[in-house]
């Protein structure tokens, strides 16, 4: 059986795949995407960590890079395990959003009651290689989660309070944006992540940290 932090090392190749230009895009349901995430987390991770899943059963299908969302919502799940040392709840929320009847996207919450950031932390928390890790590979996960935000044609939002807990926020469109563009700096940030992912594609052996 795989320990609660092999996980990483799955997830690394997607990293990779994540910041492509030519990634594949499909039309495939949410809450099978995030069902399998739950299958995955629950079977490896330790009893103390407890996951809450829910979504909205009019979940409305989307169009984007599957292996990219999967992604995203893993590094989530990792900071948010970090978090918490001595065990607690992660939830994730998932809801179409509607303008008038129609759903134009979804949201996707992962809610923690760990440790939480400082602001000082919180400012800096997608910045590329900010992590309040002492050993290991860090600060890139949120960073990354940021870069699909925004080649996704969405926003990524951050609250946090130390010793309450953090909420980050996907809000995506329906259909992955072709024409979106994303600025100098999220360009610049693709290329720093992606050789950094590429040349980082090695177990982790360190411990649980608290952000990456």
């Amino acid at each position: 059986m795989k320990s609660a932090h092999d996980v990483p090392i799955l997830v690394q190749p997607a990293m990779v795949l994540a910041l492509d230009g030519d990634t594949p895009v499909e039309a495939f349901n949410v809450m099978a995407c995030l069902t399998e995430i739950e299958l995955l987390v629950k079977n490896i991770w330790e009893p103390k960590i407890r996951f809450d899943l829910q979504a909205s059963t009019d979940m409305p299908v989307v169009t984007w890079c599957r292996a990219s969302l999967q992604s995203a919502i893993m590094h989530l799940l990792f900071n948010a395990r970090d978090a918490m040392p001595d065990g607690g709840v992660i939830s994730i929320v998932a809801a179409p959003r509607y303008q008038g009847r129609v759903a134009t996207g979804i949201e996707v919450r992962v809610t923690d009651n760990g440790l939480g950031m400082t602001s000082n932390t919180l400012l800096h928390a997608i910045d590329p290689f900010f992590t309040t890790k002492t050993t290991g590979l860090g600060g890139l996960g949120l960073p990354m989660v940021m870069c699909f935000a925004q080649e996704a044609g969405g926003r990524l939002h951050i609250e946090s309070e130390p010793g309450v807990g953090t909420i980050v926020t996907l809000w995506l469109p329906i259909h992955r944006l072709e024409t979106a563009s994303v600025g100098d700096r999220a360009s610049d940030l693709r290329t720093v992540l992606t050789a950094a992912t590429t040349s980082c594609l090695r177990p982790v052996t360190s411990g649980p940290n608290a952000l990456d």
